[in-house]
């Protein structure tokens, strides 16, 4: 419970607004495709997901290897060539 009610960021905050304002639309027009875009955007809102997960669009933190670095990698050295 902790979780949903904390960590309420711009996007956060946005999805919400947009989940909102399609559940209006299908309530004032009757649009069920409506309903599908305000169930996913209020689903991404109330979990805190995005496109991908939970920061699954983040990129790495710096200084950390990713899954694909070799951990014997050595340094590579460059000679400029005038």
């Amino acid at each position: 419970m902790t979780t949903l009610l904390t960590n309420w960021h711009f996007m956060r905050v946005l999805r919400a607004g947009i989940a909102v304002w399609a559940f209006a639309e299908v309530w004032r027009t009757g649009d069920m495709l409506m309903l599908f875009f305000g169930s996913i955007f209020a689903i991404q809102a109330i979990f805190d997901i995005g496109c991908c997960g939970a920061s699954g669009c983040a990129a790495p933190a710096p200084g950390k290897r990713g899954f694909d670095a070799t951990p014997d990698a050595e340094e590579v050295s460059f000679k400029e060539v005038k």
